[in-house]
């Protein structure tokens, strides 16, 4: 068995797979790595080709069918717990095998990295071009527990280069993940993510979790792959530009992310940060609140639903919190 496990969700995106999947067949023979995929709709045109074209991929299903994000890819470890690194990809991710290959040695030489990536840049799908866009530079996160994929939407000029390191946790769509470690995120049932989440926010709550246990994340600067983002904010992040964006979010992705992100606060939140931080943050949930009553009053009720009824699964707090408080700006 390799040391390496490769997993991948699909939900009916064959065209996706037809471009992504040479990636890691590529690192399936040069890792050498054993590579898993999921597929949580039960697509037969994609079960017949990943068995014509890829047939030493492992293909699954799923007896409850769509598990969603997070929950597919911690059944994915459980069958096949037995490895070094984990990296998860999702099916519009395009990796650079090469780069792909470094980090792998990287985090073998370095056994204290637990997480990293590269730079994730835009991947227009509709012309099957690489572009120079950001995607994502990592995750930052404010004080107002407001989260956000750094440099999102602007051209990759090098602006970030010096304040890579300067981050809080990793984009979801692609990461290398060391398996050890998931021990001690103490999954209940155990993995990567909290299952109740379903799809949106499981990255900020695993990133928050590492934080909390002072874990080593990395960001290298080098670029690893290209990501057709489906749902992002390139408009900013005042609140006319949040708004602005929210209009061109889809419902469901309005509905999880909204409900999660509440989710994920009673996970990990502690008042130790001090009042000024409770103010901001209070004041920031009122804000969206209000108006997503007014906006999607499904999305809000769901929401409050979260807050009052869905127990939280407090984290493991290892570090204090003023280094905690290091990583919001």
């Amino acid at each position: 068995m390799a040391k390496v496990l490769i997993g991948l969700n699909t939900f009916n995106d064959l065209a996706y797979l037809r471009e992504t999947l040479p990636a890691l067949e590529k690192l399936r023979v040069d890792l050498p790595a054993d590579v898993v995929i999921l597929d949580t709709a039960w697509n037969d045109e994609v079960r017949d080709f990943v068995r014509k074209h890829y047939p030493e991929f492992v293909y699954l299903r799923h007896a409850d069918g769509n598990i969603g994000y997070g929950r597919s890819y911690n059944e994915i470890w459980r069958q096949f717990p037995d490895h070094e690194l984990f990296l998860v990809v999702t099916s519009d991710v395009l990796l650079d095998v090469p780069t792909a290959k470094t980090f792998v040695k990287r985090m073998k030489e370095d056994e204290s990295l637990t997480m990293v990536a590269g730079k994730l840049h835009h991947w227009d799908f509709g012309h099957r071009r690489k572009t120079n866009s950001i995607d994502s530079f990592g995750i930052v996160a404010e004080q107002r527990q407001h989260f956000y994929d750094r440099g999102c939407g602007e051209k990759d000029k090098g602006q970030y280069d010096a304040t890579l390191g300067r981050f809080f946790g990793i984009s979801g769509a692609v990461f290398l993940f060391r398996c050890s470690a998931i021990a001690r995120l103490e999954r209940k049932p155990a993995g990567l993510f909290d299952e109740r989440m379903w799809m949106y926010k499981e990255d900020i709550d695993l990133a928050y979790r590492l934080r909390w246990l002072g874990e080593k994340i990395a960001i290298f600067p080098e670029v690893w792959g290209w990501h057709a983002r489906t749902v992002a904010n390139r408009e900013g992040q005042g609140l006319a530009a949040m708004t602005k964006a929210d209009k061109d979010k889809r419902a469901y992705a309005r509905f999880h992310s909204y409900k999660n992100h509440l989710l994920l606060l009673k996970n990990n939140f502690t008042w130790r940060y001090g009042a000024a931080v409770f103010l901001k943050v209070l004041a920031y949930e009122l804000m969206k609140g209000i108006y997503m009553l007014f906006r999607s009053p499904k999305t809000f009720l769901a929401g409050l639903a979260t807050l009052i009824f869905v127990r939280g699964r407090r984290s493991s707090r290892r570090v204090s919190v003023q280094k905690m408080l290091t990583y919001f700006d």
